[in-house]
């Protein structure tokens, strides 16, 4: 690897080669040895800068660099010429001396020696580069237009067909767990393995792992190089369900020598870097991610500019670089090559520049100015989890997508325009138009707050869902201080928070519920649970009317609470008169382990045969 960077370090000076080849040229003997000294230090310091600093190696970076040594070489070997090598002609020019910058100069009683011209010189060599660089800063700012060209877009007029998951019954559970529940569940799991005192966990990503939507966090030394050179690699990984509120992180014992929190070569984003030449490292560092056997793979985003002069990303024409965290071999991939286990080839912050930019400009630059019309021109909202808090990941039907509702730039309203969901496989974004009225995440998250305000929790992670053909947002409420779950609120997404359109409770299944009978209520419609589950039959053990609503029960050997509506039109008279020592059979569902889990009875299907007087 020492190699890339000695390649590397070549290419960043290679702009002396023509002044030092004019200096070779001009010198005396005693004076090459001494340029050729001096050639290898520059060279040994800016390797070392280059090897420790990881520079933005794409194109326009090096090309400044380029062009900045090459003026600045020109202007040593310009010095070294006229003062070291021809000391004769130190002597000042005449003031007769027919030059129209000197009787310029001369007019405001000021005389240019030559020293003044080679500062002259090199001021303007500087002027250059400042120009060069603001030229390309505003044809950046104002043509980006080939940028969002490059956007692999999917535009739609309505939001039928979005991957927008379907909540139909209690079966189905919302992500719950925010990034900063997990964080901190993982923090408190710390002591899973031996010397865990000397570790940290630093940041995390979600991906899917046989099937499931799950949060990954790397161990990481946290005592610096000493702690480095003494153990030399992590010792694993955790693993978390995104889905399950009860879910405990899994430490899994992979152990690590290659990640960013290493040192020299087997530092994780170095080893990158060395692959990157044209390219810029998209994020603050190399993410971790895992294939179906439990490998652990740090992975990395290259983009590259539209060219010189125009600085916003290519957002078609990008790498993915994966690194075995074991071998520490690096491989980088086109878009269509990635493996199949990356679930996230385009890190959230080139996500986040192309939803930007896709919103603003995509009727071009003067469009999304006070010039111009603003046709379309909106933002991405501000309540996600990661992307700089504008995307939110979703899993659906076994991919990872980047989500944000788009809202209009007009900060008096709050009202969503669309939805943008990223593939952030394929780094295809899908724009889906809403035509009717939704609220903004940041306004759900709002109400939320305001409907459990007692508690002072703090919402977070708005996921939007269809729940009976209507959108809605369901918001996981946090405990401040250590950001663990709470409640869940179910805001229906046009409701603005009327009397019968939210919802709030400790687990999805029982939420569920009660949204739906709320908003059944308000809008005149009765949803009932369609059950689907397995059959269930066994001898009733304890039962609990709590209200008129509803019967609990459950069953010998069986953990699970049961419940059966009272007010659904398939309850019938006899169902009320069950008690212990009933033998029943019905379907339901249950997904939840935990021995409060409510799983509600199909009552289509449940056989009145075997309701018996207990004898």
């Amino acid at each position: 690897m020492l190699s890339y960077f000695a390649l590397i370090t070549l290419v960043k000076l290679s702009g002396l080669l023509i002044p030092f080849i004019w200096f070779l040229w001009i010198s005396n003997r005693r004076w090459r040895s001494w340029g050729i000294i001096a050639i290898v230090a520059l060279f040994i310091v800016s390797y070392i800068n280059t090897y420790f600093n990881l520079p933005d190696l794409a194109y326009p970076s090096l090309i400044d660099g380029w062009l900045m040594w090459l003026i600045m070489g020109f202007v040593v070997v310009v010095v070294l010429r006229r003062f070291v090598f021809n000391p004769d002609a130190v002597k000042e020019r005449s003031v007769n001396e027919d030059n129209f910058f000197s009787r310029l100069m001369r007019n405001f009683g000021i005389t240019i020696g030559w020293l003044g011209r080679l500062v002259g010189a090199a001021v303007l060599a500087i002027v250059i580069l400042m120009v060069l660089s603001g030229t390309a800063s505003v044809i950046t700012s104002m043509n980006p237009k080939p940028a969002v060209s490059s956007i692999k877009t999917d535009l739609n007029n309505s939001t039928d067909g979005a991957p927008m998951p379907v909540i139909k019954n209690s079966a189905e559970t919302p992500v719950v767990n925010a990034p900063q529940t997990v964080s901190t569940d993982m923090n408190n799991s710390l002591n899973s393995f031996k010397n865990s005192n000397v570790y940290d966990l630093n940041h995390m990503r979600v991906q899917m792992y046989n099937g499931k939507m799950v949060y990954v966090a790397p161990v990481e030394f946290s005592g610096g190089f000493w702690r480095y050179i003494h153990y030399q690699k992590v010792p694993g990984y955790f693993m978390t369900n995104a889905t399950d509120k009860n879910a405990d992180p899994k430490f899994v014992a992979k152990p690590m020598r290659y990640t960013p929190s290493a040192y020299f070569n087997r530092d994780a984003d170095r080893r990158i870097n060395a692959y990157s030449m044209g390219y810029t490292m998209v994020g603050d560092t190399s993410q971790l991610e895992v294939d179906n056997n439990g490998t652990p793979y740090y992975v990395r985003t290259l983009a590259k500019p539209i060219s010189y002069f125009n600085r916003n990303y290519d957002f078609k024409h990008y790498k993915v670089a994966v690194l075995n965290t074991v071998s520490g071999k690096v491989h980088v991939y086109s878009p269509n090559k990635v493996p199949k286990f990356v679930d996230v080839a385009a890190t959230p912050e080139l996500v986040q520049k192309e939803v930007s930019m896709f919103g603003r400009y995509r009727h071009g630059f003067w469009n999304a100015t006070s010039f111009g019309g603003h046709n379309d021109v909106m933002k991405p909202t501000q309540a996600g989890t990661e992307g700089g808090k504008t995307l939110t990941p979703y899993a659906y039907k076994g991919r990872i997508y980047y989500f944000t509702g788009m809202t209009s730039v007009n900060s008096h309203q709050s009202s969503i325009l669309g939805y943008a969901f990223v593939d952030a496989r394929t780094n295809t974004l899908h724009y889906y138009r809403e035509h009717g009225n939704v609220m903004t995440p940041e306004r759900a998250i709002s109400y939320a707050q305001q409907d459990i305000n007692p508690q002072n929790y703090k919402g977070t992670l708005p996921l939007l869902y269809r729940i009976n053909g209507h959108p809605t947002w369901v918001v996981s409420m946090l405990d401040r201080d250590n950001n663990s779950f709470m409640k869940f609120v179910y805001l229906l997404a046009d409701g603005n928070n009327q009397s019968g359109t939210y919802a709030v409770g400790d687990d999805a299944q029982s939420t569920l519920e009660i949204f739906q009978q709320r908003v059944g209520a308000k809008t005149g419609t009765t949803v009932e649970p369609k059950v689907t589950g397995k059959t269930i039959s066994g001898t009733v053990e304890r039962v609990v009317k709590p209200d008129d609503k509803q019967i609990l029960f459950i069953l010998k050997g069986d953990s699970h609470v049961y419940r059966m509506d009272t007010s659904a039109k398939s309850f019938e008279p006899i169902f009320q008169f069950i008690q212990p020592g009933d033998k029943v059979s019905f379907k339901a569902t249950a997904t939840d382990k935990n021995q409060l889990a409510t799983a509600s009875v199909g009552l289509d299907t449940y056989q009145n045969q075997s309701i018996k007087t207990q004898k």
